[in-house]
């Protein structure tokens, strides 16, 4: 069996973040990957999980108590080198362009508004760990 890689889903909701979980399944069945799973229903659980753990991907909500999803990227992104901040992907409320754009041009690998197709997260996931963590995964 694979080693595990760990991925962080941060969401106030516990039914979306039970929802995210699930979702991981297909992308990583298909890679062949063992994903580990840890949550975090607040900013600051997320961003002390992102650090002891040093995840693969993040998939975070922007609206988090505590410390929104954004802060939580603009901190990693400028206290770690550039090669050591995981993929993050937004999967929010937020919904305006502005906040698109705005999740983006702060370094986000990608930014799914809610309400969400299963399909189109999916694709995002297997996106980004395609692209981004190809020699983490050994996936060519």
């Amino acid at each position: 069996m694979s080693d595990p890689r760990h991925v962080v889903v941060a969401d106030p909701d516990p039914r979306e973040r039970a929802r995210v979980q699930e979702l991981l399944r297909v992308p990583a069945e298909e890679l062949k990957l063992s994903l580990e799973v840890h949550a975090a229903s607040d900013g600051q659980v997320a961003l002390a999980l992102i650090e002891q753990r040093k995840p693969a991907l993040v998939l975070s909500e922007v609206l988090l108590e505590g410390l929104s999803g954004l802060s939580i990227l603009r901190r990693l992104r400028a206290t770690l080198p550039p090669g050591q901040v995981p993929p993050f992907v937004f999967v929010t409320t937020m919904a305006r362009e502005s906040d698109r754009y705005w999740g983006l041009r702060n370094g986000a690998h990608g930014y799914v508004m809610k309400p969400y197709e299963d399909d189109l997260l999916q694709a995002r996931i297997r996106d980004v760990l395609r692209e981004v963590q190809p020699e983490k995964f050994g996936i060519l």
